[in-house]
């Protein structure tokens, strides 16, 4: 087969176990329900008896999900993999794990990560540098929505609750989702990465709702302005006149904010929103604004969130306090 430097050749893998030899595989909370499911026990039991731990690691300060490896090589390898059909989603994606890798990048970042010597004789270390590897594009697609979900739900050390986990996992992996996450992987577009992000975000802020065990209220904007000091998120009249009542009357009891660089988009920022109330609900929301604008709204991250209506159908608006880092829009 002749490739052009272009082209993609797809990564046959010799089935030879040596990159199952690695101290820590990373796992998502779906691996691991489906591999309990698979010996049909409880899941804090299939994690005792096979070292699935919650662990840190120098590339990433979030705990995640590893297998630890204690012998000279995964205990599901034998005589081949013994879970193929149900293996990992790491597993299945490696070593290809990013769109268009050469074999020269994946060369370095083995080399860089690799925690055995069985690894260093992957059959991947003598292809040649140039060569472009195909990635699997539907683990892909996968691992880029868990791994988002994960990260975000996983930052906050206390947070153990890996049903939730699940039911995030597969509320998200749906095939309008999957059609944005493959648009901003495959094609480059920078319109459906920020879609993507909008939606992570305002699962980050589902989160938060989630611990203060609140009904979640999607609260949709159609926009923000700014002047100094205060951001006006444009919702509809609805919610507008909601959050103006909760204000007045003192509803608001606490409001906590996250500012998110953006990848899709470097100049800007995704801020997310959840508001604690006396009520049952907890309201939630995530939007984009440019990095430029946030510079110049406030020089100690202190903002006015003025929830104004759309259609302009009123003069009195609810606000709240909140804090947008200004280190991450520097």
């Amino acid at each position: 087969m002749v490739l052009t430097m272009t082209e993609e050749a797809p990564f046959e893998c010799a089935m030879c176990g040596r990159c199952c030899s690695q101290r820590l595989i990373l796992l998502n909370t779906e691996d691991v329900f489906r591999m309990a499911d698979h010996f049909k026990i409880p899941v804090p039991q299939f994690m005792e008896k096979h070292g699935v731990v919650f662990a840190t690691t120098g590339t990433s300060k979030t705990p995640r999900l590893y297998l630890q490896i204690s012998g000279d090589v995964c205990p599901f390898f034998k005589d081949g993999c013994s879970i193929h059909e149900i293996k990992p989603l790491m597993c299945k994606l490696f070593p290809v794990l990013k769109p268009g890798q050469t074999a020269g990048e994946i060369k370095a970042f083995i080399k860089k990560h690799a925690h055995s010597e069985g690894v260093l004789s992957c059959k991947m270390l003598t292809l040649p540098d140039n060569l472009r590897l195909a990635v699997d594009r539907e683990a892909m697609i996968t691992s880029v929505i868990y791994d988002s979900m994960e990260i975000i739900y996983y930052s906050n050390l206390e947070r153990k609750d890996m049903q939730f986990v699940r039911s995030l996992l597969k509320a998200l992996n749906r095939d309008q989702l999957r059609a944005i996450v493959s648009d901003y992987l495959f094609n480059g577009s920078k319109e459906s990465g920020l879609v993507f992000e909008q939606a992570m975000f305002e699962m980050q802020a589902l989160c938060q709702i989630a611990d203060w065990k609140k009904v979640p209220y999607l609260v949709a904007h159609e926009g923000v302005a700014m002047e100094p000091g205060k951001i006006y998120v444009l919702v509809s009249p609805e919610d507008a006149r909601r959050i103006y009542n909760l204000s007045l009357q003192g509803e608001v009891e606490s409001v906590i904010s996250n500012t998110n660089p953006s990848v899709a988009d470097p100049e800007c920022t995704f801020i997310s929103v959840a508001m604690n109330t006396k009520g049952d609900n907890g309201l939630m929301l995530a939007f984009p604004a440019a990095n430029a604008d946030l510079r110049n709204n406030s020089t100690d991250g202190h903002v006015s969130l003025c929830f104004y209506p759309a259609d302009g159908s009123m003069d009195d608006i609810g606000a709240v306090k909140a804090y947008i880092d200004p280190n991450t829009y520097k």
